[in-house]
């Protein structure tokens, strides 16, 4: 309960700081952008504090105090100085007000009900159907949690536990965690403050689905200024998928099974069919559920780009300093989306560099930007150095590799039939759209190339976290084109017939895979009641900063469900992180001990490896050859359901 209270408190606090700040917004802008507010104080403000007091008790009293001290000065010094220089309303009745302030952000009461709420509701049923769900006394997952909700849980049960800062990955032992975990960070808060693991996660999840659609729907509309539009993007971005589901109905035909394997088999759907060479995945089921570093990185990303836009066209430096706040908290949220809007930072400042007739107005342009760049690099570049420099340069992550994951399709038809119709739009949507919509175009454009030519990370597919920055733009122009031409055609008879046809193509792929994603859920076990049974006993009677050594299976409940570290951990995660080098050596060292001829042999090596605790349960037994008479001559203190935990003394 005081974990939902703290929680509850920063995104009140961020409300306040949205209303300030958007004085004449109305109340879904101010909602949209004090979540946003809340949610960026509670993880990177714990940051610098951590640093200090650690991630304590202590450390979170002394934000929830800083974070109301801005606010309370600011608010004695007099409200309206914060909002000096955004436009004011006219005067006249608070009815004619509230109006203006909704036509201004684009959102209606509709809207908001049968658009933004309905889209929700479906990413958090899928999230509580997929994250934890009690089964038989143990947890499970769906299809796309399987297999990355265990080192997320891993990172925020150890923050609790471990309560040292920096953090270390607890799948190896030793080795500073340099994956952006700023979200897990949060999540971890309301572990520590007494929420369960399933709900520190589903709660800040619940939340920041929100803000992102509700989010999406406001980028849309900032960039476009119609409703419709802003709309049909919302929908086209969330249920996106290509041309795939053609190639189920196609072997319908055939074999009748063939389309019912979509809601049954492992990752065989319209966004996920090796086979044929679909690889670009559904919004909703690959990238926000499973990847909450990309969830978050996506909330931040859509006030970014809102700001962006209303700092080019109103050329408030106001503005342009809150972008620089936000661009600069984006490194340890989300890496990938701080990247992506550099790039397109970088091209909007020259693209609209050439409209600034004069020398002062290219002055003072130039001096907005630079506000922006000295903000972002001494807010990011600490984060930057001190993690994310540090594990690029030793993963080695940045390479040449053209084409991306295509491994057989020419280029063209690889991304037609990946992104669909939305890919054939887009060149007559760039031709018909207006000069500001056509310069955002070749921002995209630019991230999207890069994308193509470079692999910023060790497993090539995870480009798509670039290349899905790219396409949040292509689906407003698209979106935006579409519209143009329902409303141009509208003296044609037939008109809805196609509109129907195209909404097929854009939407059936996209609903395809989420339904087999909502029949997966609960489907694969994760835990079982022992497994949770023993890493109660775990937390409670071992020391949080030992080394346990253990299987190297990403279910291990030792290091997802306890928190303590382990020694070598699944090879999956240390090699995607750019830490694999690692994993051979210690893998050796690890059958070494469970193999050991001799109870000093195997005290010899734990001691060389710091590692007290041994794991000695049925994944273990089936993958080792373990000599007996050696753990008989440890100290055992867990003997429950064929698993043993030994103390190595």
């Amino acid at each position: 309960m005081l974990g939902i209270l703290i929680y509850a408190y920063f995104l009140f606090m961020g409300f306040l700081y949205a209303d300030m700040l958007f004085k004449n917004r109305d109340l879904y802008f101010k909602i949209w952008f004090g979540g946003i507010f809340g949610n960026v104080i509670l993880m990177t403000g714990m940051l610098p504090v951590a640093m200090i007091f650690d991630f304590t008790y202590l450390s979170h009293i002394i934000l929830i105090v800083l974070t109301a001290v801005p606010y309370a000065v600011l608010y004695l010094r007099g409200r309206n100085k914060i909002s000096a220089g955004i436009p004011r309303l006219k005067k006249g009745s608070e009815k004619n007000k509230t109006a203006e302030a909704i036509e201004n952000s684009g959102m209606t009461h509709k809207i908001f009900l049968l658009l933004i709420l309905p889209v929700t509701l479906i990413i958090c049923l899928l999230m509580t159907n997929h994250i934890y769900a009690p089964v038989d006394g143990g947890v499970a997952s769906g299809q796309c949690t399987y297999g990355d909700l265990a080192i997320h849980s891993g990172m925020i049960t150890s923050f609790a536990e471990q309560g040292t800062f920096p953090p270390n990955y607890n799948i190896l032992s030793g080795t500073k965690l340099c994956y952006p975990f700023l979200i897990n960070l949060l999540s971890s808060s309301l572990y520590l403050f007494g929420l369960p693991l399933r709900w520190a996660i589903l709660l800040p999840s619940y939340v920041f689905a929100f803000l992102l659609v509700i989010g999406f729907y406001f980028m849309s509309y900032k960039a476009t200024g119609r409703k419709t539009v802003s709309i049909l993007a919302t929908l086209m971005f969330f249920f996106n998928g290509g041309f795939g589901f053609a190639y189920f109905f196609e072997g319908a035909k055939a074999d009748s099974t063939a389309f019912t394997k979509i809601f049954t088999e492992y990752y065989q759907t319209p966004t996920n069919y090796n086979d044929h060479n679909i690889r670009w995945a559904n919004t909703i089921c690959d990238m926000i559920i499973p990847q909450r570093t990309t969830m978050a990185g996506w909330c931040m990303l859509m006030p970014a780009f809102w700001l962006l836009i209303d700092a080019i066209k109103t050329k408030r430096t106001r503005a342009f300093i809150i972008i620089g706040v936000f661009a600069g908290c984006l490194p340890m949220i989300h890496t990938h989306s701080f990247m992506a809007f550099g790039i397109v930072c970088a091209v909007m400042f020259f693209l609209y560099l050439i409209d600034e007739k004069s020398v002062d107005e290219k002055k003072q342009y130039v001096k907005n930007w630079v506000i922006f760049g000295a903000i972002t690099i001494v807010m990011a570049m600490p984060q930057l150095i001190f993690w994310t420099f540090q594990q690029a340069s030793e993963g080695s992550f940045l390479k040449f590799k053209y084409d991306w994951v295509n491994e057989n399709d020419p280029f063209l038809w690889f991304w037609i039939k990946n992104w669909g119709i939305v890919f054939l739009a887009l060149i007559p949507a760039f031709l018909n759209a207006e000069r500001g919509m056509k310069r955002f175009m070749l921002a995209g454009l630019v991230v999207f190339i890069i994308a193509d030519l470079f692999q910023f990370q060790p497993l090539d597919y995870d480009n798509n976290k670039i290349f899905f920055v790219a396409y949040m733009i292509a689906v407003v122009a698209a979106a935006e084109f579409f519209v143009r031409i329902y409303e141009r055609m509208n003296e044609i008879k037939g008109r809805e017939v196609m509109a129907v046809m195209v909404g097929i193509c854009l939407f059936t792929s996209g609903i395809l895979t989420i339904g087999r994603e909502f029949n997966s859920g609960a489907e694969y076990q994760t835990f079982s009641d022992a497994d949770m049974e023993f890493a109660e006993f775990v937390k409670e009677n071992t020391d949080p900063h030992a080394v346990f050594a253990t299987n190297t299976g990403h279910l291990n409940s030792v290091y997802v469900l306890a928190g303590r570290t382990i020694f070598v951990g699944p090879n999956n995660f240390i090699w995607t992180h750019g830490i694999g080098s690692e994993y051979t050596n210690r893998e050796s060292v690890l059958r070494e001990l469970y193999e050991s001829g001799s109870i000093t042999e195997l005290k010899s090596i734990a001691e060389e490896n710091n590692i007290k605790y041994i794991l000695y349960g049925p994944a273990e037994k089936s993958e080792y050859n373990i000599n007996q008479n050696v753990f008989n001559q440890l100290n055992r203190i867990y003997d429950e359901n064929g698993t043993e935990l030994y103390e190595i003394q």
